[in-house]
């Protein structure tokens, strides 16, 4: 793939690469966009099953299954997984590799073009000769010889359309592939945090049901020596039964947020298996920029916005293509016709079609409105593109603010807990001091985490609508390759 795995990891999240790229124009000189984009187009079908080809593990037996340990799951690793072995982005790079194919067809003129060799012979011809009225025998005479080539001339020169209209087809696909995989690593990245999230939750509710156990254990000793209340005892057994019912759903959540990851990776040597590992913090990729700077990076950026431009130069093409159909296409080519009598014609063949019952402008006026239905779904993509990133700007703002105010709170009231656990073992405090300032702890952390996660949520929404580019480090191809106009304002009126 000549990619490595770090380079597909959330190192590639950040956003340098999605800064205003100004040759995203189309070439001025045609010929070069020509050979560039017959470049690109031999490379896809080049490499055709590269990316998915990679060496397919074996499928794991129930055996492996069954003996098999949790295995660590990475960030980077996730996000690669997901690009190379999500059933549905492989299934897609088949529809690439076909629309790629489509361009090479559309560069041959149709089978309808071919010229047409028309031979018609008589060899045998017979002359009755008769005398006194009566036919008394058959002469043979010379056959007859029609020989004429014929070839179909397209005057509307339709041809370069149909090949405007499979580059664009196959444009659209590239990109609607590129949207994938984008979204696949998004999702990816936001069920990888959800799994981490679920997991330090699931930790907390463990370390509160083991506080809550050895509290209960503490206070039957305590409570022997008449040290303590049974009511107390009574209390923290209270605490303890429901700590453990929190871990429990906890560990639930938590199963669910993995079994949700890996359905997202598609791998099944490693579902069920793996866990993810690191610690659970919001990673600081997104630049700081303001909504002018990240709109205008969105533009740029977003694969459908591309697509539909794409869709846009095909609906294009269609209308020319439509036109070009109005101009009758003749039938020209060379005669030779040798009769009985051995005179021979030299000449030509010339048949048109008359437009009388059909004119072709209907199909026509269908093209111009599926242009301009292509031109309004840009524009209104665009439109939709601003108000998701402006969207997503104001909630990430709010949540990453939301992280920072609870950031630097837990390290303080964690030495307060300490101080009243202490005073608590000395005889100094009750116990309904203890289990309230642990009960503020564990709020404070959860609300931490869950400030992270909204955090993360956030930064994936904001990533989705910002199209980031640096997200596909594994594409077959370079992106910066990829000659697509972006229009910045609605394409005019075919003519």
């Amino acid at each position: 793939m000549g990619r490595t795995p770090w380079l597909i990891g959330l190192v590639a999240l950040s956003l340098p690469c999605c800064k205003l790229n100004a040759q995203l124009t189309l070439p001025a000189n045609a010929d070069a966009s020509q050979t560039n984009s017959d470049h690109r187009i031999t490379r896809t079908q080049d490499m055709s099953l590269n990316l998915p080809a990679l060496p397919d593990p074996a499928a794991p037996s129930l055996r492996d299954l069954e003996a098999g340990s949790a295995q660590p799951l990475t960030m980077e690793m996730a996000l690669y997984g997901a690009l190379t072995q999500n059933p549905d982005l492989v299934s897609l790079r088949q529809s690439t590799q076909a629309s790629a194919e489509a361009v090479e067809v559309a560069r041959h003129f149709p089978v309808a073009l071919n010229p047409t060799l028309w031979i018609e012979a008589r060899p045998w011809s017979f002359q009755p000769i008769r005398e006194h009225g009566a036919t008394q025998r058959e002469a043979r005479m010379p056959g007859y010889l029609y020989v004429s080539l014929r070839q179909p001339i397209e005057l509307g020169h339709q041809q370069r359309y149909r090949r405007r209209i499979a580059e664009a087809a196959f444009a659209q696909a590239r990109w609607t592939q590129i949207q994938a995989e984008l979204i696949a690593v998004v999702q990816t990245y936001r069920f990888f945090q959800t799994a981490a999230y679920r997991r330090e939750k699931m930790r907390i509710a463990r370390e509160l049901a083991v506080f809550n156990h050895q509290l209960v254990s503490s206070l039957e000793q305590r409570l022997e020596a008449n040290q303590v209340s049974p009511a107390d005892l009574a209390l923290a057994r209270v605490e303890d039964e429901a700590a453990n019912q929190l871990a429990e759903t906890a560990q639930m959540d938590y199963a669910t947020a993995l079994a949700d990851l890996h359905n997202q990776l598609g791998t099944p040597e490693t579902a069920g298996r793996s866990e993810p590992i690191g610690d659970f913090v919001l990673p600081p990729y997104l630049q700081d920029a303001d909504e002018r700077q990240y709109i205008e990076i969105a533009l740029q950026s977003r694969p459908e916005i591309h697509a539909a431009t794409a869709g846009v130069d095909g609906a294009k093409a269609a209308v020319g293509l439509s036109r070009a159909d109005q101009i009758p296409t003749p039938v020209v080519g060379p005669l030779y016709v040798r009769d009985e009598a051995l005179i021979q014609y030299y000449g030509f063949v010339f048949v048109m079609p008359l437009p009388v019952w059909n004119s072709g402008r209907p199909l026509v006026r269908q093209r111009e409105a599926e242009y301009r239905q292509a031109a309004v779904r840009l524009e209104q993509t665009r439109q939709r593109t601003i108000t998701q990133v402006r969207t997503a700007l104001s909630r990430w703002n709010n949540a990453s603010r939301l992280v920072s105010s609870v950031a630097g709170a837990t390290p303080s009231l964690v030495h307060q807990v300490e101080v009243l656990q202490r005073l608590f073992d000395e005889g100094q405090a009750d116990l309904n001091k203890l289990l309230q300032a642990r009960q503020r702890l564990i709020q404070l952390e959860n609300a931490r985490l869950d400030a992270v996660w909204a955090a993360t949520q956030a930064q994936s929404e904001l990533l989705t609508a910002l199209g980031a580019r640096s997200l596909l480090g594994a594409i077959p191809q370079p992106l910066d390759d990829l000659e697509v106009g972006f229009p910045t304002h609605l394409p005019p009126e075919p003519r």
